[in-house]
């Protein structure tokens, strides 16, 4: 087979980085996914959420009796550096390329999952490729509540395979998946006023990196929450001192690169504080967290809008709940993959209530129970109201002729091994084999680097060889 260029799938790319897409505003992505197909006469079904399905006849001289699905979500993760102004609602992306990378300015690229759109709206759009019957799913909400793939009717899908253009990297063929367990705990607070010779102080740590909490985090990049945690405990055993405000973070499926407190100390502690900061800040940067450029912990005096802060107990219980909650992987396979892990993704706080939101990822259900009652025993020991949701997992076949072929393909194309990974990332094929009996799946998609964070980049060399993988693929279904 000739490889065709990617020129058409770099050209829907750049279309779709223009139009806003984050989860729960889907409406304009699906507008132009919708008006694609009316415009090549192609059968499309858009239900009331925004999910759209649309339907391409085999070319005329493919024979396969069977049909396929290409599935991807139209939604994208809004992370942004914080001196950007950007808005994410109203506001498409600013787009460039840098080498063999496309990246954007100063915001997260949406390669995840916008590169799957381009491509299987370049294979829809094709009348070069020798393809099945094509049934292409279009999701939304997939980065927040995978309410989508919940909600969409698959009575009409004949297929029982699905191609997912939701991975990260091109020597790696998914064949499985993470189910997901979201918590949010919420502390009630009460508040108090403090005497004239307190201070108000704002304490800082940022500069880590961050990333995807299920691909990243068993990077050790380090978690800037807990690490305020862990520092106001130390400060807390030798100082009085009382939280006003406390954040970081900003979503429950994206490791965090920073947290803020606002505490308040007695004036006369502060040389003291701010030494033992400066002490602290040289420990963190000697700690095994790796892949960051410039984590530091500054710290400096505040002025006051009133005296109030979260009384004694409630600081004490905000530190030790932060403390007593694990982040990071918690158990592995024999590979040393994670098949359980945990990431404190965003704390926030407001007049009467402090919550901490958190999710727990799992490969193997039976082992995330210790994990479950261990966090049963905190809701119990401080009394906070919990609430839950879960994400559906995707437990690979043991043996699949679908996923076979798909090897033997990538052997004879990229002439080495993949490496066919039961992967620790919630995707939405849970929900889809939920309502598909007898599903086969793999996810398949080129090096994207850095997903859920503003260094998110996408390689174009890789894109080229994926979108001709995939090609070959539909050749010999």
């Amino acid at each position: 087979m000739k490889e065709l260029d990617i020129n058409e799938v770099l050209k829907y790319f750049y279309e779709i980085s223009k139009i806003p897409r984050m989860s729960r505003k889907e409406e304009k992505i699906a507008d132009y996914v919708e008006n694609f197909a009316k415009e090549r006469n192609l059968k499309c079904i858009r239900d009331i959420h925004n999910n759209i399905i649309i339907f391409k006849d085999p070319t005329k001289w493919n024979n396969s009796e069977e049909s396929i699905m290409l599935q991807c979500h139209l939604d994208m993760v809004c992370e942004k550096e914080e001196n950007s102004n950007h808005d994410f609602e109203k506001e498409g992306l600013e787009v460039y390329t840098e080498g063999d990378y496309i990246k954007a300015k100063n915001t997260t690229l949406g390669a995840d999952n916008g590169i799957g759109i381009a491509i299987i709206l370049a294979i829809l759009n094709s009348n070069k490729i020798n393809h099945p019957k094509i049934e292409a799913i279009f999701t939304v909400e997939e980065e927040t509540t995978m309410e989508g793939a919940k909600q969409i009717d698959v009575s009409m899908l004949e297929s029982k395979k699905m191609i997912c253009l939701d991975n990260m990297n091109e020597k790696e063929l998914w064949i499985g998946c993470a189910g997901a367990k979201i918590f949010e705990y919420e502390i009630e607070c009460n508040r108090q006023k403090n005497s004239k010779d307190y201070v108000l102080i704002k304490v800082e740590i940022s500069g880590f990196r961050g990333g995807h909490s299920g691909k990243d985090i068993s990077k050790n990049r380090g978690n800037p929450i807990k690490e305020m945690g862990n520092l106001l405990d130390d400060l807390s055993k030798k100082y009085n001192l009382y939280l006003k405000n406390i954040y970081g973070g900003r979503k429950v499926n994206v490791i965090p690169r920073e947290c803020y407190s606002e505490i308040y100390i007695k004036n006369a502690d502060f040389v003291k504080i701010n030494q033992e900061i400066v002490n602290y800040n040289r420990l963190l940067k000697k700690k095994s967290i790796n892949d960051n450029e410039d984590i530091r912990v500054n710290v400096r005096k505040i002025e006051q809008i009133d005296n109030y802060s979260y009384d004694a107990s409630i600081t004490s219980k905000v530190i030790n709940i932060i403390k007593d909650i694990k982040d990071g992987v918690y158990c592995k396979d024999k590979y040393e993959n994670p098949l359980v892990s945990l990431n404190i993704g965003k704390i926030e706080s407001f007049s009467d209530k402090v919550k901490i939101s958190f999710s727990i990822r799992s490969n193997r259900n039976e082992m995330v129970k210790k994990l479950e009652k261990e966090l049963g025993d905190i809701v119990s020991k401080y009394k906070i109201q919990e609430r839950k949701s879960e994400l559906s997992g995707y437990e690979h076949k043991e043996r699949s002729i679908f996923v076979d072929t798909c090897k033997v393909i990538y052997r004879k194309y990229f002439v080495m091994n993949p490496k066919v990974i039961d992967m620790h990332i919630c995707l939405e094929a849970g929900f889809f084999a939920n309502k598909i009996p007898k599903l086969d799946f793999i996810a398949i998609a080129p090096n994207i680097y850095d997903a859920h964070s503003p260094k998110e980049r996408c390689s174009i060399s890789s894109l080229k060889k994926v979108y001709n993988y995939i090609i070959l693929i539909l050749n010999e279904i």
